[in-house]
């Protein structure tokens, strides 16, 4: 069988470690059952410029993480060495390399659907940074269950927030003043600041308030109380881009191959019936 040969150059702007290291952990697993090596960039806070990567002429492939796999001028790069290439997370044109994918709309709708089967009617969200187009995904999803039930999107129940914890707390108190019952962070991080506006607010989670995530981060887990999320199968993902790119580096497959991974709701103790505090 014919073995793949060269580098495999996998790059991030992301500020989230856990989100990196699962994705690069799937990649490097499936690279090592190849023989290929796995160079990993994160450019993000940093002055580097992906294409400075993509340039150099060890690399036979390139794997680009969100918000990277929707950055055209980078692809237009990669392009141009016709380097095959993989995208996880993509949303912007279908047709362009590798594709690798969770249904992020699909997700965000089926956690929100929890809190409107608790009860909730006053739902609000913290959206994540517009530079993300997952946050947008996230968005719709979060959008069409309210719709379903016919609840209206009230815009003092929408905050935008960065994807970080502090993010989280700054756009969760903003949000808490206008007396949601229920919220849908759209990622783990930002929860968990929620969490802490919460607490500082003298309100109970979710005695008070009730929470969902987006992710399955480590956080989830921990928090008090542990938190209702989307597992991102982020290992499967980073595995399933590395696989179909090596099989496109010697021949196989085509360069516009797409597959999706499934998500998976995970249910802890942070969503309660509205007026559960009476």
């Amino acid at each position: 069988m014919t073995r793949p040969s060269g580098r495999i150059l996998m790059l991030f702007d992301n500020m989230n470690r856990d989100y990196v290291s699962r994705l690069h952990s799937g990649a490097s697993r499936e690279a090592d059952a190849v023989g290929l090596q796995l160079q990993i960039e994160n450019i993000h806070a940093t002055d580097s410029k992906a294409e400075s990567f993509v340039d150099d002429p060890v690399i036979a492939g390139v794997i680009l993480t969100a918000p990277l796999c929707d950055d055209r001028h980078v692809m237009l790069q990669i392009e141009k060495r016709d380097l095959p290439f993989a995208r996880i997370a993509s949303m912007l044109d279908p047709g362009r390399g590798i594709t690798v994918a969770m249904d992020e709309y699909d997700a965000a709708r089926s956690v929100t659907a929890l809190l409107l089967e608790a009860g909730h009617r006053r739902v609000g969200i913290i959206r994540g940074p517009r530079s993300h187009l997952s946050s947008m995904r996230r968005y719709n999803g979060f959008t069409a269950a309210l719709g379903s039930k016919g609840v209206k999107l009230v815009p003092s129940l929408v905050a935008e927030g960065d994807y970080t914890r502090k993010g989280g707390e700054e756009a969760g108190a903003r949000l808490l003043a206008a007396k949601p019952t229920a919220i849908f962070a759209s990622n783990d991080a930002m929860a968990a600041g929620l969490a802490d506006a919460a607490r500082k607010a003298s309100l109970s989670v979710p005695r008070d308030v009730s929470i969902v995530g987006f992710d399955d981060d480590p956080i989830a887990k921990s928090m008090h109380p542990p938190l209702t999320s989307v597992r991102q199968p982020l290992e499967d993902m980073g595995a399933a881009a590395c696989k179909l790119l090596a099989g496109r580096m010697v021949g196989r497959g085509s360069g516009k191959a797409h597959t999706d991974v499934p998500f998976e709701l995970v249910e802890r103790a942070s969503i309660a019936p509205p007026g559960a505090a009476g």
